[in-house]
């Protein structure tokens, strides 16, 4: 039987979800059998998809995740809580700021590069747990990149039907409900799409530009949900990023990791996977603990099959480790680094309230913030060039983050905010200046583009895997984004600011356009042979740089994409994911049930 967690936060608020939870991990120092049938290397979208379906079909699967398992009630919801969950890795070649900060185990991963910066998630459930949880479709032309292998374009058909139909009745996504309450940064992001539509696309028609996304959010109190977990509706707090504390989010630990353990599946968190090797028929998969701070030596066990959805830096770094131990992988490995065109921009201090910030834990639920993205701007259309496409979407920072959010949009604001109200009289400008609240009339606004994915993922002497992408931010999509950002600051009358690292504060003091993005993406794509890709159509790993592959060893997470798709990738990721194990399955002869009904336990 499962313990049950309590939901009390330590040296902080308690929050007190309203449903009890079960844990779905094992402890890490015992259980670990010496064999599996299936090892999941990871437990993202990729990772929690194959433990899912091949738990389904029968076999023995085991699922190592490097972070650590939090339940609603668990997350951060101070800053101090925030400080003890952050791990932080700065290698950018300057010896004076490089260093590590926190433990590997640490809910937010940030990795900051010369020219790209990396935020990520970290525990079981991966990206998840942090992410601003939309569920949108690329844009279809990205598809017939010859990027991607023939055998897959010519699958489309069923990439997107049965297997987009798998994953979107598994995570169950659904728009911010008109019957709740109205959100004031919908309305403002509204009244900015009229001005940047008629600027972008020369169109006065909105409805099909502006819209509410289909979000991995609950929006309806359930005792149990269609795998037996327990979720509260949403109460518009705002905090989706920096994890869910009411269990309203659909996490993976709301569903595919649940789902896999309901059938068998055995799920080990603190354990880091640094390689795998070949052993006659089998995988030997070499791994370290983490407990209490203290990383154990490397142990071992054996699979049949060996699935990396570790996530484009998780998967890359561990093959690149077992390529250094002797496995024969393709000189591809590494290459076609996206960033997905990720950037962040704000419209500082307009006329009207915007109200993005997150809510505190007592904040009074008549008057919601909403989910961290709630509306859309989407200017991906078919009569512009699809590198033209982009989408921009509200956001809302998590409360514990208002106090260092107003006092860099405050600096930012004098070093690099650009007036987009030059009409003002002088002393309009200076009353503006003296207005309380700031940052309540600030929106965020998140965009993801197509860059050119021709960065290249790399381990430097110490092992750290480090992005290597020059002068990305110079790349034509992020003026092309910021542009459009400054009509929308303008239609609000704000101060347009740009992100900080590409045009700000931290750009400036740098001498470097860099970007951050929270969607990494290639390292391991998808190709024809192992001269053009690292693993073949169906996650199949290549055998160095021929046609051949390692039948049972596959990555089916972020790593394969070979391109940017230029919106937030989660869905897609899934498609593929699914697809992967739809073909896994057919060629292992497994029987997977899709339905939802009586658990194995």
């Amino acid at each position: 039987m499962a313990a049950k967690i309590c939901s009390c936060l330590k040296g902080g608020e308690t929050q007190h979800p309203k449903y009890t939870y079960s844990r779905l991990s094992k402890p890490s120092t015992t259980g670990i059998k010496d064999k599996y049938n299936v090892v999941v290397i990871g437990s993202g979208y990729g990772g929690s998809i194959a433990a899912s379906r091949a738990s389904r079909a029968g076999v023995s699967v085991c699922v190592l995740e490097r972070g650590k398992e939090l339940q609603p009630g668990e997350y951060p919801d101070d800053i101090h809580q925030v400080a003890r969950e952050t791990q932080v890795e700065i290698n950018t070649g300057d010896s004076i700021i490089d260093g590590k900060l926190g433990q590997p185990t640490d809910l937010v991963d940030i990795i900051v590069n010369h020219d790209v910066t990396v935020v990520k998630g970290c525990g079981l459930g991966g990206g998840s747990l942090i992410n601003a949880n939309v569920g949108l479709d690329c844009d279809r032309r990205v598809f017939d990149d010859e990027a991607w292998p023939k055998a897959f374009r010519d699958d489309l058909e069923a990439v997107n039907g049965v297997d987009r139909e798998h994953a979107w009745q598994m995570l169950k996504p659904a728009p911010y409900p008109r019957k709740f309450p109205p959100l004031t940064k919908m309305g403002q992001l509204k009244k900015a799409a009229k001005s940047v539509a008629k600027e972008v696309l020369d169109i006065e028609d909105i409805d099909n530009v502006f819209y509410r996304p289909p979000l991995y959010v609950n929006f309806k109190d359930t005792k149990s949900n269609h795998v037996g977990v327990p979720q509260e509706a949403c109460v518009g707090c705002g905090n989706c990023c920096s994890g869910c504390n009411y269990g309203a989010k659909n996490t993976l630990i709301m569903n595919y990791l649940p789902d896999a353990k309901n059938h068998g599946a055995d799920i080990f968190t603190k354990v880091e996977v640094e390689a795998i090797e070949k052993d006659g028929e089998d995988w030997r998969v070499c791994y370290v603990t983490h407990a209490d701070g203290i990383t154990g030596e490397e142990r071992t066990l054996r699979a049949d099959v060996v699935i990396l959805g570790a996530g484009a830096l998780g998967s890359t770094k561990v093959l690149l480790n077992s390529r250094k131990r002797g496995l024969n992988l393709s000189d591809q490995l590494g290459e076609r680094f996206s960033t997905n065109g990720d950037t962040i921009s704000f419209s500082y201090d307009g006329t009207d309230p915007v109200e993005s910030v997150g809510l505190p834990p007592d904040f009074d639920k008549k008057k919601p913030v909403g989910p961290c993205i709630s509306s859309i701007i989407d200017l991906r259309s078919p009569q512009k060039a699809l590198c033209e496409g982009y989408v921009i979407e509200d956001s809302s920072p998590p409360h514990m983050t208002e106090m260092g959010y107003s006092i860099l949009m405050a600096i930012e604001s004098h070093v690099s905010g650009i007036d987009t109200f030059p009409d003002k009289s002088l002393w309009e400008d200076a009353m503006r200046g003296l207005r309380p609240d700031n940052i309540s009339r600030t929106l965020g606004m998140l965009t993801m583009s197509q860059d050119k994915a021709q960065g290249k993922l790399i381990l430097d002497e110490q092992g750290s895997i480090v992005m290597d992408y020059p002068s990305v931010g110079e790349e034509k999509n992020f003026e092309l984004v910021n542009k459009g950002h400054k009509v929308a600051a303008g239609s609000l009358e704000g101060t347009f600011i740009p992100n900080p690292v590409w045009g700000g504060l931290f750009a400036k003091s740098r001498d470097v356009k860099s970007v951050i993005t929270v969607h990494p993406l290639g390292g391991c794509a998808m190709g024809e042979s192992g001269q053009t890709g690292v693993v073949n159509h169906k996650g199949q790993v290549f055998q160095g740089n021929t046609e051949e592959v390692y039948d049972t060893l596959y990555v089916v997470d972020g790593a394969v994409i070979p391109r940017s798709l230029g919106v937030n990738p989660t869905l897609t990721i899934c498609m593929v994911a699914e697809r992967c194990m739809r073909l896994m399955a057919e060629d292992c002869g497994w029987t997977v049930s899709y339905s939802f009904g009586k658990k194995k336990r």
